[in-house]
């Protein structure tokens, strides 16, 4: 079950909302030249907003301590996602603000400004998705925007080559990530991670090499997504095709999301595991 009003819900629903209302601004908007101004404005102020929710109710004390997994929902309001939301929050500003001067030229303002928002709900939830099936929905939010917004460019061949390529790795990543939950569920039972946590401590010994196989298609899969060696080859052509803006949350953005992702699976999955790890 999911609180309305804990802190990714009513990011969510601010971002959310602001983003449908950018195109429905826009298609009641005649005065073009300010069109640029307007919504990166509407975009600015929604993130501030956000950003000043999540800081507000950490303070306040409103948040769950530390790493918290041990959760019925999928996603839960604790300090880990907060700390991450903070930070994605910092990087869609930032994006925004530079993206000011980078449209004055260009067309389509709202697409643009409603793709970062949609982008940057994605990489909230990630922080705080705590549901294997909620962590991919987010994941998916949050790239499939930033897929268009590589191509954005879409006269220039470049651009299209590195939206077709990051397109690509990210759909092969998906899979292999999917195939790894598959194999915890067929362990576990679960798409909680912190009960297939508490499942795997708990496994049988003939079972810990499936455990250990899926820990490592989640290492391959968040290794394409955040473009760690040796899953780094989308990237170069990625980063440098796409618009600077865009590239800037690439790699500021997604990046980050990869990590709190592969935080919350992966090194909590090891520990579960005990696995001794030894050179050959």
């Amino acid at each position: 079950m999911i609180d309305l009003f804990s802190t990714p819900s009513l990011i969510t629903i601010i971002l959310g909302t602001v983003s449908l209302l950018i195109p429905i601004i826009d298609a009641l908007n005649k005065e073009k030249s300010s069109k640029n101004k307007v919504y990166c404005g509407i975009a600015f102020g929604s993130l501030v907003l956000a950003l000043i929710i999540v800081i507000v109710r950490v303070v306040s004390g409103e948040t769950l301590p530390a790493l918290s997994l041990a959760s019925d929902s999928v996603i839960t309001d604790d300090v880990f996602g907060a700390f991450f939301s903070v930070a994605f929050l910092i990087v869609s500003i930032m994006v925004t603000v530079s993206s000011w001067s980078y449209m004055k030229k260009k067309s389509n303002h709202a697409s643009y400004y409603s793709l970062i928002l949609l982008s940057s709900i994605g990489m909230i939830l990630i922080g705080y998705s705590t549901d294997f099936i909620m962590l991919l929905v987010s994941w998916e939010l949050m790239s499939i925007p930033t897929y268009a917004l590589a191509a954005f460019s879409k006269k220039d061949p470049i651009s299209n080559e590195a939206s077709i390529k990051y397109f690509l790795f990210e759909a092969l990543s998906t899979a292999i990530i999917i195939l790894a939950m598959g194999i915890v569920y067929g362990i576990t039972g679960t798409t909680n991670i912190y009960d297939s946590i508490v499942a795997l401590s708990n496994i049988k010994s003939e079972l810990v090499p499936f455990g250990v196989l899926a820990v490592g298609l989640f290492i391959a899969g968040f290794g394409f997504k955040m473009g760690l060696v040796p899953f780094h080859m989308w990237l170069p052509d990625t980063y440098s095709g796409s618009p600077t803006t865009v590239a800037t949350l690439l790699a500021a953005g997604t990046k980050k999301a990869g990590f709190a992702a592969a935080i919350r699976v992966i090194i909590i999955g090891l520990v579960a595991l005990d696995v001794q790890w030894s050179l050959v």
